[in-house]
Order: structure tokens, then C-alpha cells, then sequence
């Protein structure tokens, strides 16, 4: 009896150290880094099964806050407004084809593959979408973010490149960079994500630490409504 315990005992320590190593083991690619992610956030077919989504964010910027509402029609309508003291300082629309961005009374209207682009890139969850897209994805291995291990995913979409980072350990995404081309020259643009929390099942994160060049700013979110109904007239673009 007491050499059969042992041996239960040294099988079921066995199992745990081979569970440990499974667990401790790197993702194979970029796509296995992806899927973990998806699955921490809800999983692909609960993310399906939104049909729109709104949501209501703050920021503060040098002493002033500034309001910004976003809403989502799926698959492919997007708008966004930002109001600083209650008056409507800009925003974007995507209406599925063009994107017109209004900004201090200039606008500037894209259309075709690099409207779509930056509609995927205020996107939610544009991993649901990168490989119809055809959109490269390498895994780059790991850096430190904040502190802690996170698995780096690179990007590539024509000339266009942009890099991810995932918490090796909850899988969920914890940053984006990229390097963006403004007036002044290419500027370096990084976002970090934080304070997941569920809404419907689903994660988001409720803050966003943004920084280009010597500007930063955080935004938190105040309200995240999935599946409420938004006419398709929200995203006219005159």
C-alpha cells in the first residue's frame, strides 16, 4: 500500500512538472500568440457576435479634458468624435468605402486600401480580419514591457509596419508602436493597454497611455454599450 501511494505520488508530480512545462513553453508563431489573445479577450465566436458597439472615453490634455465617443457597426463602419468643453472639437467617419477626418475646421478624406487601413487600426479587434487580409505577422520573440515578459508580434501591410505586445503570461495585448510619417518628419507613436475588464464576456481595456514624441496623453474608459442598435446614418459622410 505504501509503495503504491508513492508511486501515485511520484506519477501525479510527474504530471504537474509536464503541465508546468507545457504551460512555461513558448508559442510556436505569431499566429499561436494571436489566437492565445483572442481566446483571453472572449474568444473568436463571442467576438463574432457583435453586431456594434459604442463607447464613451476621456482624456486629459495639459489640464483640459477632452471627451471622445466611438461607435462600431460591423463589418466595416466606424465614426468617431471628440469634444473638448462640451463643444465637438473633430472626429472621423468610415463609411465601409471613404474615411473623412475633420480636425480644428480642415478635413482630409482617403479612400480605397489606406481608408481601410486606418479604420482596421481603431479597430477593436482587427486580429479577427489580418488573415483574409493577407497582412504579414512574424513573432519576434521577448521583450520587457512594464516589467513583465510580453511576446512581440511584427506587422507588415505594404509599407506599412507596426509592432504588439502580448503578456507572455495572460496572453492579453499590453502595447502597439509604430512609426509614424507627420509634418515635422517620422515620429515613433507608442500605445500601451491596461485595466482589462469584461463587458458581455468580453475584455477591454479600460486605459490607454498614448506617447508620440514629447506628447502624451491617457485616456480611460467610462462606458462600453454592445448590440444597442446604430442607424446606418450615423456614418454618412456629406
Amino acid at each position: 500500500m505504501v509503495r503504491t501511494l508513492q508511486l501515485f505520488g511520484l506519477l501525479l508530480l510527474l504530471l504537474l512538472a509536464g503541465g508546468t512545462a507545457a504551460y512555461a513553453q513558448d508559442p510556436a508563431d505569431a499566429n499561436a500568440v494571436i489566437e492565445k489573445y483572442l481566446t483571453a479577450i472572449g474568444g473568436r465566436e463571442k467576438l463574432k457576435s457583435i453586431k456594434d458597439l459604442t463607447m464613451t472615453m476621456t482624456a486629459d490634455i495639459q489640464g483640459r479634458t477632452m471627451e471622445m465617443e466611438t461607435k462600431l457597426k460591423m463589418p466595416n463602419k466606424y465614426k468617431q468624435t471628440s469634444y473638448m468643453m462640451g463643444n465637438e472639437a473633430g472626429g472621423t467617419v468610415y463609411d465601409g468605402t471613404k474615411l473623412s477626418r475633420n480636425m480644428r475646421g480642415q478635413s482630409q478624406v482617403k479612400e480605397g486600401n489606406e481608408a481601410f487601413q486606418e479604420f482596421l487600426q481603431n479597430h477593436p479587434f482587427p486580429e479577427l480580419y489580418y488573415d483574409s487580409l493577407g497582412i504579414e505577422k512574424k513573432l519576434a520573440g521577448k521583450e520587457k514591457v512594464d516589467g513583465k515578459d510580453a511576446y512581440k508580434v511584427e506587422y507588415s501591410a505594404g509599407d506599412r509596419t507596426w509592432q504588439e505586445y502580448f503578456d507572455a503570461s495572460s496572453g492579453l495585448k499590453v502595447q502597439r508602436t509604430a512609426t509614424l510619417d507627420t509634418p515635422r518628419g517620422k515620429s515613433e507613436v507608442a500605445i500601451q493597454f491596461s485595466n482589462y475588464k469584461a463587458v458581455n464576456g468580453i475584455m477591454f481595456p479600460f486605459v490607454r497611455s498614448q506617447k508620440m514624441g514629447q506628447f502624451e496623453m491617457n485616456m480611460e474608459t467610462q462606458s462600453v454599450k454592445i448590440n444597442k442598435g446604430i442607424d446606418d446614418k450615423q456614418f454618412r459622410i456629406n
